[in-house]
């Protein structure tokens, strides 16, 4: 009887090791899960407001090169693909789209000289190319 009482104390107490070690881990999961979506939330906040200063950009350098419309037409499509993305791949193509707009845009400030000493395209152009994850990165 007491050696019944024994091995049934032990099973309760692997027992209680083994679920205390399942609700540790499963915390642990959700904690994890959560930080997870709070960096992609704050993905989602760089990205829109890289996408909200990008109009601003267009419009100055619209002004000079009125004849570039091709790339003004992809830069919007890009940035609407931006914006309408859901799933976080989605998000990046949309934004590897966008980067490869705006590279187009810096070519045309680049070959219009008074444009590239135009101070508002400067500031503009800075605070849409500066890789702003590395500045609003949260450790």
């Amino acid at each position: 009887m007491k050696i019944a009482l024994a091995i049934l104390a032990i099973l309760l107490v692997i027992g209680l090791l083994l679920g205390s070690s399942f609700v540790s881990r499963r915390n642990q999961m959700a904690i994890k899960r959560e930080a997870v979506n709070a960096a992609w939330s704050q993905v989602d906040v760089v990205l829109q407001r890289r996408a909200d200063l990008i109009p601003n950009l267009v419009e100055t350098v619209k002004g000079y090169a009125a004849q570039e419309v091709t790339v003004f037409g992809d830069i919007a499509k890009a940035r609407s693909a931006l914006l309408s993305a859901s799933t976080p791949t989605d998000k990046i193509a949309a934004n590897q789209r966008l980067d490869s707009a705006l590279g187009r845009l810096l070519v045309v400030v680049e070959n219009y000289p008074q444009l590239k000493s135009n101070e508002a395209v400067t500031m503009r152009r800075c605070k849409t190319t500066t890789p702003i994850f590395l500045f609003s990165r949260t450790t």
